[in-house]
């Protein structure tokens, strides 16, 4: 099949585009899916350069874990069948997993992320058979391939922390995955979002995915703005994925009491916390990796009722997939990027 592998874990050009790559070999509770679009995401980056200090994955690799595409094979599907892919694996078998919440297992992992399971920057995959989800008819695959990663996050971090409405949520980057996930979700569930942009061009992308009100990160004071937009109270929740530079910001800007939501550090892995702050203002902070697979399914759901339309920036080729992620990396995307497999 033609895949996108790594060998070796590095820059860009460890990503090679091979036309005999083996098949996958799909076990006894496995499906197989011809991959029609994978989502490209922060964490194709990661697992591409290799993430420190997690246990090492058996190489080549393929990254990509917002997969969807059809069924080609397996017991309880019929072939043909539109699916996306829930993209956590763990063991099925501690009291996390069984109660619904595999994503607290010690042994969850990322299909296509530092796992050993490959993922969809190829033409087929196989993955366990209730990482499988159906499609809504109504939904295109492309939109589809949008969801599993930046708005599960996104979603998962909104319940967590009782977005709704009265409450004003900060979220860092519009026009990145999560961003534009966020202000979506949120609108939806009736809050108040605040975002940060980079440009009048990332401004203009804000607005148009319905944010309430926009912050120049370049030009502007974020907690500072963030105080002014709530009268001086401060936000009940940021969405922190940006990690180490944004931290002590996030912080400043929440309300007595407010809650800090964390899923991402793409800007370092080390953060400063301003612990006087923190404790003298009681707020809660929360981590989030993913969701739930019944998460997953209650999103669908919401998307489909609310008729939710992702942003998609670009869409590339398999064989472009090293240009895919130097967009990525160079912060040149407002919206979503796909490979098309």
């Amino acid at each position: 099949m033609k895949a996108v592998p790594f060998f070796e874990h590095g820059p860009l050009d460890v990503l090679q585009y091979r036309e005999d790559f083996p098949d996958p070999i799909a076990g006894k509770n496995d499906v197989v899916i011809d991959i029609e679009y994978c989502g490209v995401n922060h964490l194709d980056i990661w697992t591409r350069q290799g993430i420190a200090g997690k246990k090492k994955i058996k190489l080549p690799h393929i990254c990509g874990c917002d997969i969807v595409g059809t069924v080609r094979k397996a017991h309880s599907f019929k072939v043909g069948e539109r699916v996306m892919v829930y993209p956590g694996v763990s063991c099925g078998k501690c009291q996390q997993c069984k109660s619904g919440r595999e994503n607290l297992c010690s042994q969850f992992a990322i299909i296509g992320g530092m796992s050993d399971w490959n993922g969809g920057y190829a033409e087929q995959t196989a993955v366990p058979a209730r990482n499988a989800v159906r499609l809504p008819e109504s939904m295109k695959d492309e939109v589809a391939a949008t969801f599993a990663v930046s708005y599960l996050t996104a979603w998962n971090m909104l319940q967590m922390n009782g977005a709704g409405k009265g409450k004003t949520v900060l979220v860092y980057g519009a026009a990145s995955g999560v961003g534009m996930a966020t202000i979506q979700l949120a609108k939806a569930l009736g809050a108040t979002v605040i975002t940060t942009v980079s440009s009048s061009e990332k401004r203009g992308f804000a607005k148009k995915v319905g944010v309430d009100h926009v912050i120049d990160r370049t030009n502007q004071d974020i907690a500072g703005e963030a105080r002014k937009i709530t009268h001086g109270k401060g936000v009940d929740i940021v969405i922190d994925h940006v990690g180490a530079a944004t931290w002590q910001t996030s912080i400043a800007a929440l309300k007595q009491g407010g809650r800090m939501a964390v899923c991402g550090m793409t800007s370092g892995n080390e953060a400063t916390v301003p612990v006087r702050t923190f404790y003298t203002k009681q707020i809660a902070m929360t981590g989030a990796l993913l969701g739930t697979r019944a998460q997953l399914l209650e999103l669908v759901n919401f998307i489909s009722r609310k008729k939710i339309q992702p942003v998609i920036d670009s869409v590339f080729s398999l064989r472009d997939a090293r240009e895919a992620q130097k967009k990525m990396e160079a912060d040149l995307h407002a919206g979503k990027i796909l490979l098309r497999c």
